[in-house]
């Protein structure tokens, strides 16, 4: 072969090389195709209305999900006269079809069939048992507890029983199941008269939760300033509870332990010892803004810890991530995940997939309006003490009014036994709040939202040009000019000759 036929190929492939990053970041695939392990996510899909009964009420807000062993979703939310009231009654649907198609809405029935409202739903599956547990509460006469509903039939009957054993009002509660089918309950008891204090308590089932025990306090002394515990057990079967305690000068957050099933607890233990900024803001036409912990564990036994707060001597919140190597005895510095600096971040979620990357969602302010947004986390190096942060993409096409002011403090986020993300929020798009659900993609649907890989967001089309069409483009052209190159080379061989 002649110099000038291997030349120009080359130089092609070299051109191609130089093909703009945004372009480098799409992985091809279908609109219907999801996020595999070890690819990026880079848009989600279209948003699917999931609230959609409004007969009884016509705001839907703080999501909770929970996933099957074949493919189920569960999403669950609590239903309200009003944007920004209180709690009237919790509802769910499910996906038999990893979120292709779902139920209508079902409400819960009230314990013994009670005339009372409902709120703070939080959803489990264990082993084929789908468990639900909601607050419920009354003024006439007064009453309070944590209800936990048991389904084995996915949802089509449930059982009742009662899970909170406190003096006061219960409230703000978080459920985690142990490998061996231990439930573990935990919540506050508010005392709500004037001075009146705050315990974070635990309740247990042993039985799959036909029956609960009060078991103990995992706050070690009663204070106003208790708030949203957040439970998980480890491989080693001891229980870790994390909680927000505010007082006058701002908070911070707690973290206890139990080594014995919940029947004790040691001594409270701050985490964020670089100051206090955890906060709770209500202010009119802005979304409340609280710092509550979420706890998880990744595959090889790191506990990480997820929240919202001020630092550094801030107004604004923004989302930070912590982790410990030693079942939180320390903590790593604080990692910032969102990227956005502007306005507020709060509400942080996450799950963990079995190659220990961290799927985070998020409520983000875009002056007057807010939407939820995804990153993707990971740790690298030897120690895996290097933090690496995917994109920030949008999960919502479109954004919400600052009017609506309470979304809920949860979204749900879960990462299903193929590696696929689902996420489930609330937003105001339809001038009331709704519930929705995504799935995040590695290629962009159309007239969808795209994050390129220098962060910035932009409104994208259809990717024709994605790695693998590329090369193909290259080899057919590098191909088509040896051939041409042959061809003239041959004919000006011929024109010397003759």
């Amino acid at each position: 072969m002649k110099r000038a036929e291997i030349c120009i190929p080359i130089l092609l492939v070299l051109l191609v090389a130089t093909v703009p990053s945004t372009i480098h970041t799409y992985v091809r695939s279908e609109p219907s195709d999801l996020a595999q392990a070890g690819t990026e996510i880079i848009a989600f899909s279209s948003n699917v209305l999931l609230s959609t009964d409004d007969s009884s009420y016509p705001h839907h807000v703080e999501v909770t999900m929970t996933l099957g062993e074949s493919g189920q979703i569960f999403v669950g939310w609590k239903n309200s006269e009003t944007h920004n009231g209180g709690g009237a009654s919790v509802s769910w649907v499910m996906s038999a079809d990893g979120g292709h198609s779902w139920s209508a809405p079902s409400e819960m029935s009230n314990f013994g069939g009670g005339d009372t409202r409902q709120s703070d739903p939080w959803m489990r599956w264990h082993n084929g048992v789908l468990y639900y547990a909601y607050l419920e509460y009354g003024t006439d006469p007064e009453f309070s507890q944590i209800t936990v509903a048991r389904s084995d039939n996915s949802g089509a009957t449930w059982s009742m029983v009662p899970a909170s054993f406190g003096d006061y009002f219960a409230d703000k509660e978080t459920m985690t199941i142990s490998d061996n089918g231990t439930i573990y309950v935990v919540y506050d008891d508010v005392d709500t008269s004037e001075n009146g204090n705050t315990t974070v308590k635990l309740s247990r089932s042993t039985d799959g939760g036909k029956t609960f025990f009060d078991m103990s306090e995992v706050s070690d002394d009663p204070d106003s300033g208790h708030v949203g515990p957040y439970a998980v057990v480890g491989a080693d079967g001891v229980l870790y509870v994390a909680w927000s305690h505010f007082t006058d000068d701002n908070g911070n957050i707690l973290f206890d332990s139990s080594d014995d099933g919940g029947l004790s607890f040691g001594k409270d233990r701050i985490v964020n010892t670089d100051g206090n900024y955890s906060k709770f803001v209500i202010v009119d036409n802005h979304p409340s803004r609280v710092t509550l912990p979420v706890l998880r564990f990744d595959p090889h036994g790191r506990l990480y810890l997820l929240w919202a707060d001020t630092y550094p001597d801030s107004e604004a919140f923004d989302v930070y991530l912590r982790y410990s190597d030693d079942n939180g005895l320390t903590w790593s510095d604080r990692v910032r995940i969102n990227n956005r600096t502007s306005g507020d971040q709060w509400n942080p979620e996450m799950d963990i997939d079995p190659q220990g990357n961290l799927h985070i969602a998020y409520y983000s302010e875009e002056g007057a309006y807010y939407r939820p947004y995804y990153r993707m986390v990971s740790f690298e190096g030897t120690d895996r003490s290097t933090p690496f942060l995917g994109n920030e993409v949008p999960i919502a096409s479109e954004r919400t009014s600052n009017v609506f002011s309470r979304p809920g403090e949860y979204l749900g986020i879960r990462v299903d036994s193929n590696n696929r993300v689902h996420v489930a929020w609330a937003d105001g798009r339809n001038s009331e709040m709704d519930v929705f659900y995504a799935y995040g993609l590695t290629a962009t649907p159309t007239s969808t939202v795209t994050t390129s890989t220098n962060g910035e967001t932009t409104n994208g089309t259809d990717i024709f040009w994605t790695q693998e069409r590329i090369l193909a483009f290259v080899l057919v052209l590098s191909i088509a000019t040896i051939l041409v190159v042959r061809i003239v080379i041959t004919v000006i061989r011929r024109s010397k000759t003759e």
